[in-house]
């Protein structure tokens, strides 16, 4: 009788032992779930607030670009880029949604800017700077009319 309440009483302590276990690993489950959420959330909120700078600068930049504060090429190398950086599920097709940007950013976006320009003797920066006023020109009204749709750029539906 002895030996079967010692059987018992050893059972009970493995019993208890196994799951005061089980509590641990369930909590530590529950933490890690907690700061995996909270990373999440956090990844979450920095992509809104990188996607909501991203669009306050495609407002910024369309508003210039409408009033004629900002050139169309420009206009055109910045707004496509910002529009293809946004963190979303769906991309922005710019090609078919703002069409006159899409074209004149693929005709500019080979020519040299900033410190590459310093570099292009002056005969061929006349040139080039020729055939993108002539690139301008040719898609400006287009351009400004898409500046005015995304004057108002927003995510939200």
């Amino acid at each position: 009788m002895q030996a079967e309440l010692l059987l018992a009483a050893a059972l009970i302590i493995t019993i208890l032992a196994l799951a005061f276990y089980a509590g641990v690993l369930i909590s530590r489950i529950k933490r890690h779930n907690a700061r995996k959420q909270q990373r999440e959330a956090q990844a979450a909120l920095k992509k809104q607030q990188r996607n909501d700078k991203i669009c306050a600068s495609i407002r910024m930049i369309a508003a210039a670009t409408a009033q004629k504060q900002c050139n169309v090429s420009e206009a055109a190398i910045r707004l496509t880029i910002l529009l293809d950086t946004l963190l979303i599920d769906k991309a922005i097709d710019v090609d078919k949604q703002y069409p006159a940007l899409s074209a004149l950013f693929h005709k500019v976006k080979k020519m040299p800017t900033h410190e590459q320009r310093k570099k292009v003797p002056i005969k061929e920066l006349k040139q080039l700077d020729k055939q993108r006023q002539s690139f301008e020109a040719e898609f400006e009204e287009r351009i400004l009319k898409e500046a005015v749709q995304l004057k108002d750029f927003s995510l939200s539906a």
